[in-house]
Order: structure tokens, then C-alpha cells, then sequence
């Protein structure tokens, strides 16, 4: 369960930061769309809890990374 709350805390955080959003899509950072993809809040959390973190990284570092980017 604290995956779970480790996405849903990523999800809030990504949907926060104005500058991640293209269209109300944030981007995806999960192992198929490797944080290139800007996609639905809510794929992204099917995506990252189905198919996992890109590179298997935790949540927090991957919003590092959309911070940095």
C-alpha cells in the first residue's frame, strides 16, 4: 500500500507544478513512456501501477527529475 501512496503523492505533486502540464497531461514516468510521454493523471497512475517506474527508480526520485527538467 505504500506504493500506492508513493504514486497518488507523485500525482499530486506533478499536477501542482504548472509547468508540467501540456494540455492538463503531465508527463509519464513510467517504463514504457520513460517520462517522455505526457498523458492523463489518471493513466499515469494505471501506468505506474501496473507497468512501474522507468529505470526502476523510486517515485521521489522521478519527481526530482520533472522538477530538474
Amino acid at each position: 500500500m505504500d506504493y500506492c501512496n508513493e504514486v497518488q503523492g507523485f500525482i499530486n505533486f506533478a499536477i501542482s507544478i504548472l509547468r508540467n502540464f501540456r494540455g492538463g497531461d503531465i508527463r509519464c514516468p513510467c517504463r514504457k513512456s520513460k517520462n517522455k510521454k505526457y498523458l492523463h493523471p489518471d493513466i499515469v497512475r494505471m501506468h505506474l501501477l501496473h507497468k512501474g517506474v522507468y529505470g526502476g527508480l523510486p517515485v521521489l526520485v522521478c519527481i526530482q527529475r520533472i522538477i530538474c527538467s
